[in-house]
């Protein structure tokens, strides 16, 4: 039996191939592991029209759906039963896992909430017992991490994306999964909300595998809560020795322990990025960041004093934004020195509390069309107009992006950076 997982182009983002579909491969090594014949077709940096002639005749197929995304991957399934009739097609990812009952999901066989390791490979053995199976399964997740087979990395040409640290191609790391955090502008449909960890010793062996196989030793760890436990941090730098790793993390702000981050920049560690989303005090609470503006500050001041680039999140239209609060924000990237900062527009993705009872929060949704639920794209940077709230109309905050991708050129940044930053941004390095 031939299942064929498929990720669907994002002709809005800024640089559709710029990281690798890691949680098709994680879904590829579980199927394969079970002995079914498996293929990712990868459709990233592809229109609706010329990703036809990619898509070839499986047994089963299975679709990754994110918001803005998710019209594009059903006009695909629709392609394919239309083109490839009796054939099950089946959805997962963050758009479904939030909305799994919304009518415009009729056309799969199958909608699975959450992660999908567990539920794809139960999927398949019914359809190939024929056995009869419920439309929507919820998965349960999956404490032992562990237990994951490692990334299919052969199911996909691995050195076609473009995600760099230090200048040159790195891959993609998940040590851990869920926060345990409750932003009023996430989702935690697919990874829960209490955080769940590989062991260091699985991570050290996956890192080891991509240098032997690919000569590849830089890394992006893509966890929500990579710096949370200093032990950990002890035991990777102990058990990486040798391996001249090159990374990039995430981090909480709120870790304030100067020990953490000289353990980062002795393992390796060469950028670290902080969802600091605000300037504004007024904000990160209504945000429900649990954080400060006085812990920014000083995580950027401890970080950068070991010799870590600092990487600033911002997220500019949340209900309650303000000029004055844009304004605090850009008096915040002045006094914090930060080495770079990168504005994303507030999207209320379904799932989120905003999404939810946007009411609650003074806020208007104008737009249900999905795939205008983008976040950053074009040379200007703009996010999608989906939002107004009582005190920024969606034109009004178009134009303060606009203001602030003026000052992120004027500005430029420290470090290396994503080529597209340069490439398509203009921003420049100082």
């Amino acid at each position: 039996m031939l299942v064929d997982l498929i990720r669907v182009p994002d002709p809005t983002c800024i640089d559709d191939l710029l990281d690798e579909p890691l949680g098709l491969m994680y879904l590829a090594a579980c199927l394969k592991k079970e002995g079914y014949e498996t293929r990712v077709t990868n459709l990233a940096g592809h229109s609706f029209e010329s990703c036809k002639s990619e898509i070839k005749e499986s047994d089963l197929y299975g679709i990754q759906l994110y918001t803005p995304t998710s019209e594009l991957g059903i006009e695909i399934a629709k392609f394919i039963k239309e083109n490839f009739p009796g054939k099950p097609v089946i959805c997962g990812g963050a758009h479904p896992s939030a909305l799994p009952e919304s009518k415009e999901l009729d056309i799969f066989d199958n909608v699975v909430i959450g992660e999908g390791e567990r539920s794809i490979v139960k999927i398949v053995d019914a359809y190939r017992q024929n056995r009869r199976i419920q439309r929507v399964i919820k998965s349960d997740f999956i404490k032992e991490l562990d237990s994951i087979p490692l990334p299919a990395w052969d199911m996909v040409d691995m050195m076609k994306f473009h995600r760099k640290v230090e200048g040159q191609r790195c891959f993609g790391i998940i040590g851990s999964r869920g926060c345990s955090f409750h932003c009023a502008f996430c989702d935690q449909a697919i990874m829960g909300n209490k955080v769940r960890f590989r062991s260091i010793d699985n991570i050290v062996y996956e890192i080891k595998e991509v240098i032997n196989k690919y000569g590849v030793s830089r890394f992006e760890f893509f966890d929500d809560m990579f710096t949370v436990r200093k032990s950990r941090l002890v035991e990777f730098k102990e058990k990486t020795k040798g391996l001249k790793l090159s990374y990039r993390c995430n981090g909480r702000t709120d870790v304030l322990i100067k020990d953490v981050y000289w353990l980062l920049k002795e393992s390796g560690c060469k950028v670290v990025c902080f969802g600091i989303e605000s300037g504004s005090q007024e904000i990160l609470d209504r945000m429900g960041k649990q954080n400060t503006v006085e812990n920014n500050y000083k995580a950027i001041e401890l970080a950068q004093e070991v010799g870590l680039t600092v990487i600033g999140y911002f997220m500019i239209g949340f209900p309650g934004e303000t000029i004055e609060t844009i304004n605090e924000t850009l008096e915040f990237i002045k006094k914090s020195n930060l080495d770079q900062a990168q504005f994303y527009t507030f999207i209320p993705l379904p799932g989120c509390d905003v999404y939810k009872h946007p009411e609650k929060y003074g806020t208007k949704i104008i737009s249900y069309n999905y795939s205008d639920y983008y976040l950053v794209t074009g040379s200007e940077g703009l996010g999608g107009k989906i939002v107004e709230t009582d005190s920024l109309s969606a034109d009004e905050l178009e134009n303060q992006i606009k203001m602030i991708r003026r000052f992120l050129k004027e500005r430029g940044f420290r470090g290396r950076t994503q080529d597209y930053y340069k490439d398509k941004l203009k921003y420049k390095q100082v």
